[in-house]
Protein backbone atom coordinates (compact mmCIF):
# COMPACT_ATOMS: atom_id res chain seq x y z
CA UNK A 1 0.00 0.00 0.00
CA UNK A 2 2.98 2.32 1.03
CA UNK A 3 4.67 1.59 -2.19
CA UNK A 4 1.62 2.07 -4.46
CA UNK A 5 0.79 5.76 -2.22
CA UNK A 6 4.62 6.73 -3.39
CA UNK A 7 3.77 6.30 -7.10
CA UNK A 8 0.72 8.01 -6.89
CA UNK A 9 3.03 11.00 -5.28
CA UNK A 10 5.98 10.82 -7.67
CA UNK A 11 3.37 10.80 -10.57
CA UNK A 12 1.25 13.81 -8.94
CA UNK A 13 4.35 15.73 -8.24
CA UNK A 14 5.51 14.54 -12.30
CA UNK A 15 2.54 16.13 -13.63
CA UNK A 16 2.80 19.35 -12.11
CA UNK A 17 5.58 20.24 -14.36
CA UNK A 18 4.70 18.91 -17.62
CA UNK A 19 4.82 21.32 -20.08
CA UNK A 20 1.55 23.27 -20.55
CA UNK A 21 -0.74 23.08 -23.91
CA UNK A 22 0.10 25.78 -26.85
CA UNK A 23 -3.30 27.91 -25.80
CA UNK A 24 -2.15 27.96 -21.90
CA UNK A 25 1.26 29.15 -22.98
CA UNK A 26 -0.31 31.36 -25.42
CA UNK A 27 -2.95 32.71 -22.91
CA UNK A 28 -0.36 33.25 -19.91
CA UNK A 29 1.37 35.09 -22.38
CA UNK A 30 -0.96 36.98 -23.86
CA UNK A 31 -2.10 37.79 -19.39
CA UNK A 32 1.96 39.12 -19.32
CA UNK A 33 1.73 41.40 -22.28
CA UNK A 34 -1.40 42.87 -20.56
CA UNK A 35 0.29 42.76 -17.07
CA UNK A 36 3.40 45.00 -17.97
CA UNK A 37 1.79 46.84 -21.00
CA UNK A 38 4.36 44.72 -23.72
CA UNK A 39 4.47 46.32 -26.87
CA UNK A 40 6.66 44.70 -29.57
CA UNK A 41 8.21 46.73 -32.85
CA UNK A 42 7.21 43.39 -34.89
CA UNK A 43 5.72 39.66 -35.52
CA UNK A 44 8.77 38.26 -35.49
CA UNK A 45 9.81 40.00 -32.59
CA UNK A 46 6.57 39.21 -30.55
CA UNK A 47 7.28 35.13 -31.80
CA UNK A 48 10.77 35.67 -30.17
CA UNK A 49 9.83 36.89 -27.02
CA UNK A 50 7.20 34.43 -26.75
CA UNK A 51 9.53 31.83 -27.26
CA UNK A 52 11.75 33.41 -24.51
CA UNK A 53 8.47 33.27 -22.20
CA UNK A 54 7.48 29.72 -22.49
CA UNK A 55 11.04 29.02 -21.52
CA UNK A 56 11.21 31.10 -18.36
CA UNK A 57 7.52 30.27 -17.37
CA UNK A 58 8.80 25.92 -17.38
CA UNK A 59 11.66 27.22 -15.47
CA UNK A 60 9.39 28.87 -12.76
CA UNK A 61 7.02 25.93 -12.52
CA UNK A 62 9.69 23.26 -12.43
CA UNK A 63 12.21 25.48 -10.05
CA UNK A 64 8.91 25.55 -7.66
CA UNK A 65 7.99 22.00 -7.93
CA UNK A 66 11.62 21.52 -6.56
CA UNK A 67 13.08 21.36 -2.54
CA UNK A 68 14.11 25.38 -2.84
CA UNK A 69 14.02 27.58 0.09
CA UNK A 70 13.04 30.05 -2.90
CA UNK A 71 10.30 30.39 -5.25
CA UNK A 72 10.34 32.14 -8.79
CA UNK A 73 7.74 33.87 -10.53
CA UNK A 74 6.82 35.61 -13.29
CA UNK A 75 7.78 39.21 -13.60
CA UNK A 76 8.49 42.38 -16.33
CA UNK A 77 11.35 40.75 -17.63
CA UNK A 78 10.26 37.17 -18.05
CA UNK A 79 10.44 37.42 -22.16
CA UNK A 80 13.68 38.45 -22.07
CA UNK A 81 16.50 35.84 -22.64
CA UNK A 82 19.28 36.32 -20.01
CA UNK A 83 22.10 37.48 -21.72
CA UNK A 84 20.22 40.45 -22.75
CA UNK A 85 18.84 41.01 -18.88
CA UNK A 86 21.84 40.53 -17.87
CA UNK A 87 23.95 43.31 -19.99
CA UNK A 88 20.74 45.66 -19.07
CA UNK A 89 19.99 45.04 -15.87
CA UNK A 90 23.10 45.04 -13.99
CA UNK A 91 25.66 47.81 -14.37
CA UNK A 92 29.05 47.05 -12.02
CA UNK A 93 32.40 47.53 -14.19
CA UNK A 94 34.99 44.66 -14.26
CA UNK A 95 36.47 44.26 -11.05
CA UNK A 96 39.20 41.00 -10.00
CA UNK A 97 37.59 40.45 -6.39
CA UNK A 98 40.14 38.37 -5.46
CA UNK A 99 42.83 41.64 -6.00
CA UNK A 100 40.30 43.70 -4.23
CA UNK A 101 42.18 45.54 -1.03
CA UNK A 102 39.37 46.76 1.32
CA UNK A 103 39.94 49.50 3.95
CA UNK A 104 37.75 47.98 6.52
CA UNK A 105 38.43 44.14 7.20
CA UNK A 106 37.63 43.92 11.04
CA UNK A 107 34.26 44.35 12.64
CA UNK A 108 33.69 47.60 14.27
CA UNK A 109 30.71 48.46 16.85
CA UNK A 110 28.07 46.49 19.01
CA UNK A 111 25.30 45.38 16.18
CA UNK A 112 22.13 44.30 17.16
CA UNK A 113 20.76 40.90 16.21
CA UNK A 114 18.01 42.16 13.65
CA UNK A 115 18.17 45.20 11.71
CA UNK A 116 15.46 46.25 9.32
CA UNK A 117 15.91 50.03 7.96
CA UNK A 118 13.49 49.59 5.38
CA UNK A 119 11.08 52.69 5.73
CA UNK A 120 13.40 54.06 8.21
CA UNK A 121 16.78 55.25 6.22
CA UNK A 122 15.64 54.11 2.61
CA UNK A 123 13.64 55.49 0.05
CA UNK A 124 10.81 53.94 -1.44
CA UNK A 125 11.89 50.67 -4.71
CA UNK A 126 13.21 52.38 -7.86
CA UNK A 127 14.08 51.52 -10.80
CA UNK A 128 17.10 52.00 -12.89
CA UNK A 129 15.19 50.58 -16.61
CA UNK A 130 17.25 50.18 -19.35
CA UNK A 131 20.56 51.53 -17.94
CA UNK A 132 23.63 49.85 -16.20
CA UNK A 133 23.33 52.10 -13.59
CA UNK A 134 23.06 50.16 -10.57
CA UNK A 135 26.08 51.30 -9.32
CA UNK A 136 24.63 55.23 -8.95
CA UNK A 137 21.69 53.07 -7.19
CA UNK A 138 23.77 51.58 -4.42
CA UNK A 139 25.62 54.26 -4.04
CA UNK A 140 22.45 56.59 -3.23
CA UNK A 141 20.86 54.34 -1.36
CA UNK A 142 23.79 54.11 1.47
CA UNK A 143 24.23 57.61 1.52
CA UNK A 144 19.92 58.16 1.71
CA UNK A 145 20.46 55.95 5.20
CA UNK A 146 23.42 57.92 6.32
CA UNK A 147 21.20 61.32 5.98
CA UNK A 148 18.40 59.71 7.26
CA UNK A 149 20.06 57.91 10.38
CA UNK A 150 21.65 61.22 11.37
CA UNK A 151 18.64 63.01 11.50
CA UNK A 152 17.91 64.44 8.01
CA UNK A 153 14.89 62.37 6.98
CA UNK A 154 14.27 60.46 3.83
CA UNK A 155 15.85 62.35 1.31
CA UNK A 156 15.83 60.60 -2.55
CA UNK A 157 19.15 61.66 -4.11
CA UNK A 158 20.00 61.69 -7.60
CA UNK A 159 21.44 58.86 -9.47
CA UNK A 160 21.27 60.90 -12.67
CA UNK A 161 23.71 63.28 -11.46
CA UNK A 162 26.46 60.32 -11.32
CA UNK A 163 25.45 58.62 -14.75
CA UNK A 164 25.85 62.29 -15.93
CA UNK A 165 28.57 63.31 -13.99
CA UNK A 166 31.13 61.10 -12.20
CA UNK A 167 32.90 59.70 -15.55
CA UNK A 168 36.06 61.51 -13.87
CA UNK A 169 36.01 58.59 -11.04
CA UNK A 170 36.54 55.69 -13.55
CA UNK A 171 32.64 55.25 -13.89
CA UNK A 172 30.64 54.73 -17.04
CA UNK A 173 26.76 56.07 -17.30
CA UNK A 174 24.85 53.51 -18.52
CA UNK A 175 27.83 50.77 -19.60
CA UNK A 176 28.61 50.39 -15.42
CA UNK A 177 30.75 51.96 -12.65
CA UNK A 178 31.42 51.00 -9.26
CA UNK A 179 29.45 53.12 -5.75
CA UNK A 180 32.70 53.65 -3.88
CA UNK A 181 33.96 55.37 -6.87
CA UNK A 182 30.30 57.35 -7.05
CA UNK A 183 30.50 58.20 -3.39
CA UNK A 184 33.99 59.98 -4.35
CA UNK A 185 32.69 61.83 -6.50
CA UNK A 186 29.22 62.94 -4.16
CA UNK A 187 32.26 63.88 -1.58
CA UNK A 188 33.76 66.53 -3.98
CA UNK A 189 30.44 67.52 -5.41
CA UNK A 190 27.73 67.27 -3.44
CA UNK A 191 24.82 64.97 -4.51
CA UNK A 192 21.68 66.86 -5.75
CA UNK A 193 18.07 65.41 -4.90
CA UNK A 194 15.82 63.56 -7.46
CA UNK A 195 13.64 66.44 -7.46
CA UNK A 196 16.86 68.93 -8.86
CA UNK A 197 17.91 66.18 -11.14
CA UNK A 198 15.55 64.01 -11.83
CA UNK A 199 16.28 60.11 -13.55
CA UNK A 200 15.79 59.56 -17.05
CA UNK A 201 17.92 56.48 -17.94
CA UNK A 202 20.26 57.23 -20.45
CA UNK A 203 23.34 59.52 -20.51
CA UNK A 204 23.26 63.08 -20.89
CA UNK A 205 25.20 66.06 -20.06
CA UNK A 206 26.29 66.96 -16.43
CA UNK A 207 23.86 69.92 -15.11
CA UNK A 208 24.98 69.26 -11.47
CA UNK A 209 25.98 73.29 -11.09
CA UNK A 210 22.16 74.02 -11.54
CA UNK A 211 21.44 71.84 -8.32
CA UNK A 212 20.54 74.31 -5.04
CA UNK A 213 19.59 71.81 -2.52
CA UNK A 214 23.58 69.52 -2.55
CA UNK A 215 23.59 67.22 -0.18
CA UNK A 216 27.10 67.42 1.66
CA UNK A 217 28.66 63.94 2.35
CA UNK A 218 32.97 62.37 3.57
CA UNK A 219 34.34 60.34 1.17
CA UNK A 220 33.46 56.74 1.22
CA UNK A 221 34.25 53.40 3.10
CA UNK A 222 34.83 50.22 1.75
CA UNK A 223 35.49 46.69 3.30
CA UNK A 224 35.15 42.88 2.75
CA UNK A 225 33.81 40.23 5.33
CA UNK A 226 30.53 39.23 6.51
CA UNK A 227 31.09 40.75 10.20
CA UNK A 228 32.53 43.67 8.56
CA UNK A 229 28.96 43.92 7.11
CA UNK A 230 27.11 43.34 9.82
CA UNK A 231 28.86 45.85 11.66
CA UNK A 232 28.22 48.68 8.96
CA UNK A 233 24.69 47.86 8.05
CA UNK A 234 23.98 48.10 12.14
CA UNK A 235 24.72 52.00 11.81
CA UNK A 236 23.17 52.47 7.77
CA UNK A 237 21.89 50.76 4.89
CA UNK A 238 25.52 49.89 2.59
CA UNK A 239 25.89 48.91 -1.15
CA UNK A 240 27.31 45.54 -1.66
CA UNK A 241 28.14 44.41 -4.90
CA UNK A 242 27.21 40.92 -5.85
CA UNK A 243 27.33 38.12 -8.56
CA UNK A 244 23.45 38.62 -10.12
CA UNK A 245 23.56 35.31 -11.32
CA UNK A 246 20.58 34.19 -14.17
CA UNK A 247 18.51 32.82 -10.86
CA UNK A 248 18.23 36.64 -9.93
CA UNK A 249 15.86 36.94 -12.91
CA UNK A 250 12.94 35.16 -11.96
CA UNK A 251 13.23 35.48 -7.95
CA UNK A 252 9.78 36.15 -6.58
CA UNK A 253 10.01 34.93 -2.82
CA UNK A 254 12.31 33.28 0.70
CA UNK A 255 15.60 32.81 0.68
CA UNK A 256 17.61 32.98 -1.90
CA UNK A 257 20.40 30.44 -1.65
CA UNK A 258 22.13 30.49 -5.41
CA UNK A 259 23.03 29.35 -8.37
CA UNK A 260 25.05 32.68 -8.46
CA UNK A 261 29.03 32.91 -9.20
CA UNK A 262 30.97 32.92 -5.73
CA UNK A 263 34.26 34.20 -7.79
CA UNK A 264 32.43 37.45 -9.67
CA UNK A 265 30.55 40.60 -9.67
CA UNK A 266 28.23 42.44 -11.94
CA UNK A 267 25.50 43.80 -10.02
CA UNK A 268 25.46 46.93 -6.90
CA UNK A 269 22.71 46.44 -4.98
CA UNK A 270 21.80 47.75 -0.97
CA UNK A 271 22.24 45.69 2.26
CA UNK A 272 19.20 47.42 4.06
CA UNK A 273 18.83 44.93 7.30
CA UNK A 274 19.66 41.28 8.30
CA UNK A 275 18.07 38.56 10.57
CA UNK A 276 20.49 35.55 11.90
CA UNK A 277 19.75 33.92 8.48
CA UNK A 278 19.18 36.08 6.17
CA UNK A 279 20.33 39.84 4.60
CA UNK A 280 18.01 42.17 3.22
CA UNK A 281 18.24 43.45 0.24
CA UNK A 282 17.15 46.26 -1.95
CA UNK A 283 17.06 46.16 -5.24
CA UNK A 284 16.83 48.68 -8.58
CA UNK A 285 14.26 46.84 -10.70
CA UNK A 286 11.23 48.37 -9.67
CA UNK A 287 8.74 46.64 -7.40
CA UNK A 288 7.17 44.35 -9.65
CA UNK A 289 10.27 42.26 -9.48
CA UNK A 290 10.85 39.98 -6.26
CA UNK A 291 9.21 40.33 -3.08
CA UNK A 292 8.11 44.22 -3.93
CA UNK A 293 11.86 45.10 -5.37
CA UNK A 294 13.96 43.34 -2.72
CA UNK A 295 15.70 40.19 -2.15
CA UNK A 296 16.42 37.71 0.78
CA UNK A 297 19.68 36.26 0.90
CA UNK A 298 21.20 33.71 2.53
CA UNK A 299 23.58 34.40 5.56
CA UNK A 300 27.05 32.79 6.13
CA UNK A 301 27.80 31.54 2.27
CA UNK A 302 28.92 34.41 0.94
CA UNK A 303 26.28 33.94 -1.51
CA UNK A 304 26.58 35.60 -4.84
CA UNK A 305 29.71 37.27 -3.70
CA UNK A 306 27.44 39.78 -1.10
CA UNK A 307 30.42 40.25 1.78
CA UNK A 308 32.84 40.87 -1.05
CA UNK A 309 33.04 44.19 -1.69
CA UNK A 310 30.97 46.55 0.47
CA UNK A 311 31.44 50.59 0.52
CA UNK A 312 29.34 53.12 2.61
CA UNK A 313 29.44 56.59 3.17
CA UNK A 314 31.64 58.69 5.76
Amino acid sequence: MKAVIFAALICVAAAAVLPLSESEYQFQFSSFMTEYNKKYESVAEMFSRYNTFKNMLDYVRNHNAGNFTWQAGINEFSDMPNEEFMKVMTGCVSVDVSNFVPEVTEPFGDPANDVDWRGKATTPVKNQGSCGSCWAFGATGTLEGKVATSGGGIKSLSEQQLVDCAGSQGNQGCNGGMPDRALKYFATAGACSTANYPYTGRGGSCKASSCTDKTKTGGPKNGRGEDVLVSAVNNYPVSVAIDASSAFQSYKSGTFSGPCSSSSINHAVLAAGYTSSYWIVKNSWGTSWGSSGYIYMARGKNICNINSYLAWAV
